[in-house]
């Protein structure tokens, strides 16, 4: 399972597949990752704020994307 991640270490990880940050001021949700039409919605407080385990497999899943298994430990 993955460890928390900050969100900065995170969008710079994904930026290597393709997979984009951006934030968002209106809604429930505060930022986006977005890869062609897929998108996958993180609430955010900034760059520093940790994203969770569960966020980081979802958003493996949701692109889709083959990532080593330990890319974020």
């Amino acid at each position: 399972m993955p460890k928390p991640k900050e969100l900065r270490r995170v969008i710079k990880i994904l930026a290597k597949y393709g997979i984009e940050f951006k934030y968002s001021k209106k809604g429930k949700h505060s930022g986006k990752f977005y890869k062609d039409e897929k998108s996958f919605p993180v609430k955010t407080h900034g760059k520093k704020t940790d994203i969770l385990s569960y966020a980081l497999k979802g958003l493996i899943k949701k692109f889709n994307i083959s990532l080593p298994e330990d890319i974020f430990d």
